[in-house]
């Protein structure tokens, strides 16, 4: 028996290149022609098992036959490459696993919690415990909300022999003694005639204002209740940029009190223009709306680091909008909320609480910038024009009149009323600075002592 021949044609009429597959079922014969080939492997090994039992082995020489070569090496590379799809199928099932597994983590969509991990890593704990970042900003609000208090004020009118309140507005603030001290802005409370405070527990009371200061926007009040929460004050100088900032307060009223908010600092030291003049505040994209103002800002200590108090709407070629006051004018801005510092607020707060009112180094005059524009049309130099003199002032003891023209104090040059303000700040009442007065073409220089601004009141 040839058992060469015999071998090479089981294995030519088994051989898928005999057979030429039509070329959209190529795929399905290369997996076919596998199975083939691992069933005619499978006899084969069967017949050699049973040619071993029943006679000796013949030597086989192998032919130097082309055709076969070729056939041998054809059936070879369809194995790898059937062999390859196989290994990348499974590849993918891994990998496809690993993935699923990762993104199960970070986005399922009924894990609300998971958007808080990537947005406010890395922070100290990664657990899902009530210590742990899952539950920061719960916690947060759970330490600082009993605190914050909403602000309601009225106008009193008199109808005949009756006197009568009309709602005027509201806002937020908060507790920071247990004697009943709040904090506040000026604006919520400005122009009230009563003024009633709403705890998160469910009581209120009548309020007492104890002073209020106009230039940083700051009011203090007084509620008389037993067993009142208060806020930590945290350290504004500390502040970076992209910190969490939480904002806690009562936007649109009654309706929406203990509303809490989330973002970040976006900036520190922003010189914004306001109607109390030029402040330095902290920027932050937590979201701030009507009703906020007063509340406080909060980083991730559950500290207040500053007084929630501006929304900038909308920005005008000539006109800024820190209250939202003209939000249909101008280009509309979005996540442009604004605090005071605390650190700036803290000596205001307690000279409020000491004095009812703010001591700061005072002239005496009222004063407006002359532009450069405005020197040229109006042939003065650039400096301060003095607009009146309080009487008795340190001011007027000096000699200095209305229609004069600052322009230089302690030698430095005066370009505009808040360089002024930035000097007059650095002093103390009771100084004596001289100031270098510009009038009908003759400059002078005379010694003015600074009053506190309580003499004008």
């Amino acid at each position: 028996m040839d058992y060469e021949k015999e071998f090479e044609n089981k294995i030519e009429k088994n051989d898928p290149e005999n057979v030429v597959p039509p070329e959209e079922n190529e795929k399905e014969e290369l997996y076919r022609t596998e199975e083939l080939n691992g069933e005619t492997l499978k006899a084969e090994e069967q017949e050699q098992e049973e040619l071993e039992n029943t006679a000796p082995i013949p030597k086989v020489e192998f032919r130097n036959n082309k055709k076969s070569l070729g056939k041998m090496v054809k059936r070879f590379r369809r194995k790898m490459v059937a062999s390859f799809i196989a290994v990348a199928l499974v590849a993918a099932l891994i990998g496809g696993g690993v993935t699923g597994a990762v993104m199960k983590y970070y986005v399922t969509p009924n894990d609300a919690s998971a958007q808080v991990v990537t947005r406010y890593l890395p922070l100290d704990a990664t657990s899902s415990n009530d210590s742990g970042i899952l539950n920061l900003i719960p916690n947060i609000y759970k330490i600082v909300s009993p605190a914050v208090v909403e602000i309601d004020t009225s106008t009193a009118y008199t109808n005949g022999y009756r006197t009568e309140y009309v709602p005027k507005g509201s806002g937020s603030g908060f507790i920071i003694s247990s004697d009943g001290y709040i904090v506040t802005n000026n604006h919520v409370i400005d122009g009230a005639s009563k003024i009633t405070v709403k705890l998160l527990d469910g009581r209120s009371a009548d309020a007492k204002l104890i002073g209020k200061d106009d230039r940083t926007d700051l009011a203090v009040l007084k509620i008389n209740l037993p067993n009142l929460p208060v806020v930590k004050l945290g350290d504004s100088s500390k502040l970076q940029p992209g910190e969490l900032a939480i904002a806690i307060g009562n936007p649109l009223g009654d309706s929406f009190a203990g509303t809490v908010t989330a973002g970040i600092i976006s900036g520190l030291n922003r010189n914004l223009q306001s109607d109390y003049g030029p402040v330095k505040l902290i920027q932050t994209d937590a979201a701030i709306n009507p009703g906020n103002s007063g509340g406080p800002l909060v980083n991730s200590k559950a500290e207040v680091i500053g007084i929630t108090s501006v929304k900038l709407t909308s920005i005008g070629p000539s006109i800024q909008d820190p209250f939202g006051m003209f939000g249909s004018q101008g280009t509309p801005v979005e996540g442009m909320g604004f605090a005071i510092p605390i650190n700036e607020a803290k000596p205001i707060i307690d000279q409020i609480i000491k004095h009812g009112y703010v001591e700061r180094p005072m002239m005496g005059i009222g004063a407006q910038t002359i532009t450069q524009q405005d020197a040229v049309q109006y042939n003065l130099p650039v400096g301060v024009y003095v607009v009146q003199v309080q009487p008795n002032s340190g001011a007027e003891k000096a000699g200095i009149q209305p229609g004069d023209v600052i322009i230089k104090v302690d030698g430095k040059t005066i370009t505009s009323f808040e360089d002024l303000q930035s000097i007059l700040n650095n002093h103390k009442v009771g100084d004596v600075i001289n100031v270098t007065v510009w009038r009908n073409g003759k400059t002078f220089t005379v010694p003015v002592k600074l009053q506190s601004s309580a003499n004008f009141q």
